[in-house]
């Protein structure tokens, strides 16, 4: 499964090639940055973080084309807003840490080849 959409983002960086490996060099240093954030905050059981941390991250998605991970950021906000159990947080979290694994290994394939 392709979690990040090329041609989108070409598409939001103008198809400027240094713009773009700007942007992929920061978002591979920026975003495993923001999941330890997140997930210290699950760690520390700490729902306003958690809900904090997940809407910080969410619109980032969207530059990546990466519609799907944004939903479960949003999942993964509202349920800490909702104070749902942190099993259920934690079971999200989960879920959104190996797709986001996988992502970041796309876009580190994909700085390669820009």
């Amino acid at each position: 499964m392709n979690h990040i959409d090329i041609e989108l983002i070409r598409q939001n960086m103008f198809d400027n090639h240094e713009l773009i490996k700007q942007f992929v060099s920061m978002y591979l240093i920026q975003t495993p940055v923001d999941l330890d954030k997140l997930r210290q905050a699950l760690a520390e059981g700490d729902l306003q973080k958690i809900g904090d941390t997940a809407h910080h991250i969410k619109p980032t998605m969207d530059y990546i084309g990466a519609f799907h991970l944004k939903e479960k950021f949003e999942e993964l906000e509202t349920n800490a807003k909702n104070e749902e159990s942190l099993e259920g947080l934690q079971a999200t979290f989960d879920i959104i840490d190996i797709e986001m694994k996988e992502l970041l290994f796309e876009l580190e394939q994909y700085e390669k080849t820009i």
